[in-house]
Order: C-alpha cells, then sequence, then structure tokens
C-alpha cells in the first residue's frame, strides 16, 4: 500500500514537471518566455514505450516547428531515447543544420558519458549547431570540459542528479566552478544551469569577465529565481520546458538530500501553484 502510495504521489508531481503530452504544449511556454525577453530550450521527454523512429521523428518535427516561430529555442535530446543509434543522430543533427536549430544532448548517467563523447567526436562536422551537458557532480567533466574545447561544441553545466560511481564525495559546487574557469575565455557558448542563485552568479561572472558568452539556464516548473540574477549580469535567461512522458526534473532520492528543492516539490504537490503562462492563451502550432 505504501508503495502505491508513493507512485501516486511521485505520479501527480512529475506531471506538473511536463508542459504537457505535445509539442504545442511546450511552445505555449516558450511563447510566454518569449513575451518576457527570455529564450528557451525545447526537449521531449520519452515514454518507456516508445522506439527510436518514433522519438527521432519527434524530434525532427520540434526541429521544424522551432524553424516556423519567432523567437531563441533550440531542442535538447536525450541518447537514449533513438537507442544509441548514430545515423539517427546524424540525421538529425543535418536536419537541424538546413534549419539551424540547435541540438543539444543531455546527460543521463555516468556510465553513459563515454559512448556520448564518441558520438560528438563522430558528428565534430555539426560542432556550430551541437551542445553537451556536464555535469559538476562527476569528476570526469573537467576532462570533458577540455574535450568539448576541442571539439568546439557548445556546454551546458548542470549539478547534475547521478554520483560519480568513482568518487561520490566529489564536492558539485567546487566542481562546478573549476569547469567554468576551464571553459571560461576557451569556448564560445555556456549555458550555466542551476537554481543555486550564488553559484550561478559566481559562474557567469567568471565567463563574461573572460569574454565568453554565456547564458543563465533553469527547468521551467521550477521557481525562477535567477532572472534577477541575469538581468543584473547582462545575461540572457533562459528555461527549460520539458513536454511529453512525465518525469520529475530530480529524482526523489536526490531531492530528499536538498533542502530547498524538497520544500519545492512539496509545496508543488500540496498547493499546485498557477503558472504566470497560464493567464495566456495557448496556440496550436
Amino acid at each position: 500500500m505504501l508503495r502505491t502510495i508513493r507512485k501516486n504521489i511521485i505520479s501527480r508531481v512529475a506531471s506538473r514537471h511536463i508542459a504537457g503530452s505535445e509539442t504545442a504544449d511546450a511552445l505555449h511556454v516558450c511563447r510566454w518566455a518569449n513575451e518576457k525577453g527570455f529564450y528557451s530550450i525545447l526537449s521531449p521527454w520519452a515514454g518507456a514505450n516508445e522506439d527510436s523512429r518514433t522519438m527521432f521523428e519527434r524530434y525532427k518535427f520540434d526541429i521544424a516547428a522551432l524553424h516556423s516561430e519567432n523567437f531563441n529555442c533550440y531542442v535538447s535530446i536525450k541518447l537514449d531515447a533513438i537507442r544509441y543509434d548514430f545515423s539517427l543522430l546524424k540525421e538529425l543533427l543535418e536536419f537541424g543544420r538546413m534549419y539551424n536549430i540547435r541540438i543539444h544532448v543531455d546527460s543521463l548517467s555516468p556510465d553513459s558519458a563515454p559512448a556520448k563523447f564518441r558520438f560528438f567526436e563522430k558528428a565534430a562536422e555539426f560542432n556550430k549547431i551541437l551542445g553537451c551537458t556536464l555535469p559538476s557532480r562527476w569528476q570526469r567533466s573537467l576532462a570533458d570540459a577540455e574535450r568539448a574545447i576541442a571539439l568546439g561544441i557548445s556546454v551546458r553545466i548542470v549539478k547534475g542528479q547521478w554520483a560519480d560511481p568513482s568518487n561520490s564525495r566529489v564536492d558539485c559546487r567546487k566542481n562546478y566552478l573549476a569547469i567554468v574557469q576551464k571553459l571560461a575565455g576557451r569556448t564560445s557558448h555556456v549555458g550555466v544551469a542551476t537554481h543555486d542563485v550564488p553559484l550561478a552568479e559566481k559562474a557567469l561572472t567568471c565567463l563574461s569577465s573572460l569574454g565568453t558568452y554565456c547564458e543563465l539556464e533553469q527547468f521551467f516548473s521550477l521557481p525562477l529565481n535567477g532572472i534577477g540574477t541575469a538581468k543584473k549580469l547582462g545575461c540572457p535567461y533562459r528555461i527549460y520546458v520539458a513536454y511529453g512522458h512525465p518525469g520529475v526534473p530530480y529524482n526523489v532520492r536526490f531531492a530528499l538530500t536538498r533542502p530547498r528543492i524538497a520544500a519545492w516539490i512539496v509545496a508543488d504537490y500540496a498547493f499546485k501553484p498557477k503558472r504566470p503562462w497560464h493567464n495566456t492563451i495557448a496556440v496550436s502550432c
């Protein structure tokens, strides 16, 4: 019974962290962001039973949909959704290059990182529209930052959900700034993705001081607490908008170690706060 209750709670919380089931739902939030002067990220989340071809076609549909919109947005994908099929990734990158839409690869578990970077090396010709995510909980991310610099691809830095299996005691805040310092002045585009505002301010200040273009990125359904910081530092503000299969942006076990995140999740479950884009009219894509 307790397992059923826990599952129902997680399902309800998860449903609050996607814009809806379809591209049009996510674009509604992206349009709201654009009206506010923010940038956005469109991220389809796959269900357990969705095959690689279905997700590939969804990614292509989203790229085409963004091409028809007049705002700054890119698509964020997961390689496991296309079953690590390089032929599908290459076709997707060709499609993105044709429409000039950036394709960013989200991080997964630590054991997926080597395969991900092998894919990046094979796709080096698409470096202008390709991006990768570096979790600061992983010790290897410092070396991966060097690989990203050499490949000329854009980078998003996150704290990440999964601990480093080789060193679970990595200080994620300290390593976050170490990754920032390695990238600063040596790459063209860095997304600082965090709801830890003091950390974001240090990262953005470091990157900007050495002439690296940087943005503050935050998950759309969590408190958008970095808008003032981005404005103060003169950096673009971008929101990550997920749609498709419900999922919690931070797994429950991880959230319990982060009091602020746990409080956000509890408040979201208990009070169902109305999102600002709920006051605008959705337009079908």
